[in-house]
């Protein structure tokens, strides 16, 4: 659960504004030299609050979302979403857990029942640009991998930078 702080604001106050009714004399010049300000800044609480964000986070650019909304399929949008979580490493790959998601089991996470059907959904993700697909030997067998394009959705600051030679940000 995400802790939440409220959010304080500085308020000036003006001190040669209020006066002494006894005396006529402001409240700034009445002030220890020492402490003698015409201004103070004081903190009061806002309606607002900032909510600590978890460590384990992805960051989604609005921008490029709107962009790819336009180009998906609510289901293609909503596997994507899926596989947003499981990004990992320099090269944002797609993860289960400590290995990169093979094709199977990345089927079976989408909870995709055809093969076909997946086929043809990363075939419409490679195309529009949001995943990238790498097939060779991988821990001794051939296999097929997939990358997050970093422009849409990360979840680390820091890129190799080949990954950008392989997408385009979607401007």
């Amino acid at each position: 659960m995400s802790k939440t702080t409220k959010v304080k604001k500085n308020v000036a106050i003006d001190f040669s504004i209020y006066y002494n009714e006894e005396t006529g004399e402001s409240l700034a010049s009445e002030l220890i030299e020492s402490e003698s300000k015409t201004m103070v800044s004081v903190k009061e609480d806002t309606e607002l609050v900032i909510m600590d964000r978890p460590k384990n986070f992805a960051f989604i650019d609005t921008d490029t979302l709107l962009k790819v909304i336009k180009i998906l399929n609510n289901a293609d949008l909503a596997n994507l979403v899926k596989m947003i979580p499981l990004t990992k490493t320099e090269m944002n790959m797609i993860y289960n857990h400590s290995v990169p998601h093979t094709n199977a089991t990345l089927q079976k996470y989408l909870e995709i029942g055809s093969r076909a059907k997946f086929t043809e959904l990363m075939k419409r993700l490679i195309k529009a640009g949001v995943l990238y697909q790498v097939k060779g030997s991988i821990n001794g067998a051939v296999r097929v991998v997939y990358i997050m394009n970093p422009h849409l959705s990360n979840r680390r600051k820091t890129f190799h930078n080949s990954l950008f030679k392989l997408f385009k940000d979607f401007n």
